[in-house]
C-alpha cells in the first residue's frame, strides 16, 4: 500500500504484514487491510510536520476494479483507521 500526504508530499510504501487480498477479492480480509492502512498512516505521522485534523482519504488507484461491496469495505477500513471522509477518485 502506498499513501501520500498531499500537503507535505510525505510518502509511505507499506507492505502488508498479513495478506488482505486473495484470488477472489482485493479485500478478502478487511481486518488486515485496516492494519496495513494504520501502519502506512503511522509512517507518515512519525515524520511529523502535521496533525490529522478532519483527515480525508482520496482513493486514487487499485490493482483491480473495486465492486460496490469491496468499495464499502475499503471505505469502512479507512473510517476505522481515522479518516473522517473517503473520496473515491477511481471507477
Amino acid at each position: 500500500m502506498q499513501i501520500t500526504h498531499r500537503t507535505t508530499r510525505n510518502f509511505a510504501d507499506q507492505p502488508a504484514e498479513f495478506a488482505f487480498s486473495s484470488a477472489d477479492s482485493i479485500v478478502e480480509h478487511p481486518r488486515y487491510l485496516e492494519d496495513t492502512i494504520v501502519r502506512a498512516i503511522g509512517k507518515i505521522l512519525r515524520r511529523g510536520g502535521f496533525e490529522m485534523l478532519a483527515p480525508v482519504a482520496h482513493v486514487v488507484s487499485c490493482e483491480t476494479k473495486l465492486d460496490p461491496a469491496e468499495k464499502a469495505v475499503v471505505e469502512a477500513a479507512l473510517h476505522e483507521a481515522g479518516m473522517r471522509k473517503v473520496v473515491f477518485e477511481i471507477d
